[in-house]
């Protein structure tokens, strides 16, 4: 066989090992919750629920009353409604999307790592992205981070290449500007990226064609931001405002903010150590690198630095899993072309030596972090159907066209017809508004479920404490258990006041019969003997019904 069709096995071989562990993931989860087909975080149905609304209403929100800047990824939502538009509004089209650009990640590292790899290590090679980032996970939350590390890698490289090479190439640049406003539109930690890019220009004394570059790679985040301003929101989307992190101007507010990178780093190991490693290997072979290399070493530690600094890690393994990628590929990268010089240099045992202690180093962090993220998939999924796809049909079912008020508005708001009153922000303004200035609480609560009609409040007391007016009615709560992917395992059913809570109640007992068995109801729809069934009782249908 020749080379070439070697090397092309090894990638076959890698997107079947990819292809088959998402479907022996995906396969555990849809059997733990009965058949069902759903994903591990409330969030992606949040892009559903606007791509739904953006088909059938003609309206960006995640509603049919109005727009709303409720996503952080502008063009994933697009790229959804555009399968909805083709093919209906289904459950499917962001797993098709995610494992589309899942493959193509595959695919690119197979174009990098291939120059200087035989069969065995580029499959080794594409079989560490896949397991340690790790891309199944990733791919099967439904969300935009396999398009987004897509487009990291792309622009990265893309860069690097453009800076390493002096004058000024037309084709090229409109190039890495399309790419930037692509990132950037899909995440917006990309600009964190088109920052160090325009650094590095500047760096290079190229000034003009970094500050043309920045300009023009904000161009869609731009027209989005207009387009919210128009319609009476902020320039930035809300989650972005909710979750950012910006510095007070005062010497406390400096030190805690950095401090937040230093606890970031602590909290991240996995993200520390591919670091260190990036570094260690450019300092220690950085005369045998070409200047490519050199750039893309910069660009990834630049962006890595930033990001710890501005923005989350976490939250089940995806805000930093475009790093984990971008961190991985280059030193995979520069691993492979520095194995070829260690190759053709004489005493190069030592340098073998230290460079397979340093990938059992990394190895420890990436490899309990995946261990995590793959055992945690199936119970991720079992806790949103449990909880967050269960709260979607019981609002569908009894509150199709009225007003109600959560705090976790995804499956809610994709699932049911009905207005919601967002008691977190990220589909109202007021509550932003009140959150950025530090004014939310009780009674700005109890004015907007009054302004707002609502008949039926689901929240998390937890996120509440102090907060929950008087003159609510508890009428009952679900616990999940092993919760590692909803904002809380347990959620309460309010009245607004006395008069909604007989409706509740008769509601919250029809619907209870439907809930999983593994779901542990409580509260004054549920009667004394279910609610503390005797030992003899314990295993009936009945109680296993209401459990």
């Amino acid at each position: 066989m020749q080379k070439s069709n070697r090397i092309w096995l090894s990638l076959s071989l890698a997107l079947i090992v990819y292809w088959l562990l998402s479907s022996l993931l995906l396969i555990a989860a849809v059997r733990g919750v009965g058949g069902h087909f759903g994903y591990p975080l409330d969030d992606p149905y949040i892009h559903m629920a606007m791509g739904k609304h953006l088909v059938q209403d003609g309206l960006w929100g995640v509603a049919d009353d109005g727009f709303s800047s409720s996503t952080s990824s502008p063009l994933w939502t697009f790229l959804v409604a555009v399968t909805y538009k083709i093919a209906g509004v289904n459950d499917w089209s962001p797993l098709v999307l995610s494992s589309l650009f899942g493959s193509l990640i595959i695919c690119f590292c197979y174009y990098v790592l291939r120059k200087f790899s035989n069969l065995a290590r580029l499959f080794l090679f594409l079989t560490v992205v896949i397991v340690f980032v790790p891309l199944p996970v990733l791919t099967l939350t439904g969300m935009e981070h396999t398009l987004h590390g897509l487009l990291t890698l792309l622009l990265m490289y893309c860069a690097a290449g453009y800076l390493a090479k002096d004058g000024f190439n037309a084709r090229l640049f409109l190039l890495l500007i399309l790419l930037a406003n692509l990132t950037t539109v899909t995440r917006y930690e990309g600009l964190l990226l088109v920052l160090s890019v325009i650094l590095l220009f500047i760096v290079k004394k190229r000034v003009w064609e970094g500050l043309l570059f920045g300009a023009s790679s904000l161009s869609l985040v731009t027209a989005y931001g207009c387009l919210s301003l128009a319609n009476g929101w902020y320039f930035l989307p809300n989650p972005i405002l909710l979750k950012g992190n910006a510095p007070s101007v005062s010497l406390v507010g400096f030190s805690v903010f950095i401090n937040r990178m230093l606890t970031s780093f602590r909290s991240s190991p996995h993200v520390l150590v591919l670091l260190i490693a990036c570094l260690f290997i450019y300092l220690w072979l950085r005369n045998q690198f070409e200047s490519k290399d050199k750039y893309l070493i910069i660009l990834v530690a630049s962006v890595t630095f930033l990001h710890m600094q501005f923005a989350d890690t976490g939250w089940f393994f995806r805000y930093e899993s475009y790093l984990i990628l971008a961190l991985s590929v280059v030193l995979l990268d520069v691993i492979n072309k520095s194995a070829r010089f260690m190759e053709t240099t004489s005493k190069s045992a030592d340098k073998h030596i230290v460079g397979l202690m340093l990938l059992i180093v990394i190895c420890i962090p990436l490899a309990t972090r995946a261990g995590l993220a793959l055992k945690g998939y199936p119970v991720a999924v079992r806790n949103i159907y449990e909880q967050q796809y269960q709260m979607g049909l019981f609002v569908q079912t009894y509150y199709a066209g009225k007003h109600i008020a959560a705090n976790d508005i995804g499956a809610i708001s994709y699932l049911a017809d009905v207005r919601t009153l967002d008691l977190y922000g990220l589909a109202n303004m007021e509550v932003l508004q009140h959150k950025l200035d530090d004014s939310f609480g009780e009674e700005l609560i109890r004015q907007l479920v009054s302004d707002h009609g609502v008949s039926l409040i689901v929240v998390y007391n937890t996120w509440f404490v102090g907060a929950i007016p008087d003159e609510w009615v508890e009428i009952g709560k679900w616990r999940i258990s092993n919760n590692v992917a909803c904002g809380s395992d347990e959620v309460s059913f309010y009245a607004p006041d006395d008069s909604y809570k007989e409706e509740i109640i008769s509601n919250l007992a029809g619907f209870s019969v439907r809930l999983p068995s593994t779901v542990d109801q409580s509260g004054i729809y549920v009667s004394p003997q279910i609610e503390c069934p005797t030992s003899a009782e314990a295993d009936s249908p009945l109680s296993r019904a209401q459990r």
